[in-house]
Parts: structure tokens; sequence; C-alpha cells
């Protein structure tokens, strides 16, 4: 079933963004942490889920439009584009290394999220470099979307529950997720 759904997404993503790369659909389908390299999607085994907060911004966006604007771009600035997508797949491959790494205890857990979350940081500035970004954006969408919330593992569920409820509130949607947990599930009663 999973497979079926990921097909469907896929057909979909073509028709809206173009030529997806095929992270967003497989890793929702099969619940894995993916790293695309090369036009090749690797599957990372992480040694604990990540919790997320994903808030839809509501922010429209035209993923082919950007696209086309960061090949303009690499094509004005090559030597410079070439230096942001050195410094992304960097990033990339040591986001991988420590989703690998296992947290053994409270402390671990902690350092190994702060990291994270830098490393997210570090992304969301290049993307903003090669224009395909928004203020709240760390999405796939491009140019706007969701914004992906880390969410520490010590922090409690009353404090994300109260935030939840604020953007609620003024009418954004979020979902908590966990990164790296089971995929798609069909759910009965």
């Amino acid at each position: 079933m999973a497979e079926v759904v990921r097909e469907g997404a896929s057909t979909g993503e073509k028709i809206i963004h173009g030529k997806p790369s095929g992270i967003d659909n497989t890793a929702s389908a099969f619940g894995i942490m993916i790293q695309f390299r090369s036009g090749e999607l690797i599957h990372i085994e992480s040694s604990a889920p990540l919790r997320m907060l994903i808030t839809n911004a509501k922010v429209g966006r035209n993923t082919k439009a950007l696209v086309a604007g960061v090949s303009e771009r690499a094509s004005r600035h090559p030597d410079a584009m070439a230096a942001v997508f050195t410094a992304v797949n960097s990033i990339s491959k040591e986001l991988s290394t420590i989703i690998r790494s296992p947290a053994l205890d409270d402390i671990s857990v902690t350092a190994r999220e702060e990291k994270v979350e830098e490393l997210m940081e570090m992304n969301q500035g290049l993307l903003q470099c090669m224009g395909v970004s928004h203020a709240s954006k760390l999405t796939g969408a491009g140019g706007g979307g969701c914004v992906l919330t880390l969410l520490p593992t010590l922090l409690s569920s009353t404090i994300i529950d109260k935030v939840v409820a604020e953007l609620e509130s003024s009418g954004f949607q979020c979902l908590k997720v966990e990164v790296g947990g089971e995929g798609l599930q069909i759910c009965f009663g």
C-alpha cells in the first residue's frame, strides 16, 4: 500500500513541481529519512526519530519558477553558487552522521538536537542565498509553504500543546510529526 501511495504522490509532484527529487513522497510513505546525492535517494538509518512541528505558513509559492531562478543565478554566478551547493552538501553529510549516531543519555540527546538545529539554521541561510527561501520557510516546497521546527525531546508536551494552540488560534495549521517514524499507516476506528 505504501508504494501505491508513494507513486500517486510522485505523479502529483511531477504535475506541480516539474521534476521533483522524490524525497518527500518516499520519506512520507515509508517513514524513512533520505539523503539525496547525485540523483540517488540514500536511506538514512536514524538512531532515534526527531520530533518536528510542521506549521503551514500559508505563504504561496511557485516551485517551478524558483528552480528556474536557481539555474539562472548559477549561470550568472557559477563560482559563488558552486560554493553554496558544496556547503549544502557538507551540511547534508554532517546531518546524516549526527542522525545515525546514538544518543545514550539526556545530555547527548540534547547535544545532538542542538547540532541538528544549528545545521537547519545554516541550511536556511544557504536556501536564501539560492533565492528559493522565504523568511519562515524550511520545507521543500520553495518560496513559502511550511515552517519546520525541531521539537527537543526534553521539551514537555504541555508547552508544545500551548504553542500549537496559539498558532492554530492565529489561523495556522500545525502537525506534530516524528521524522524517521513509521510512515504511512491506515487506521480504522
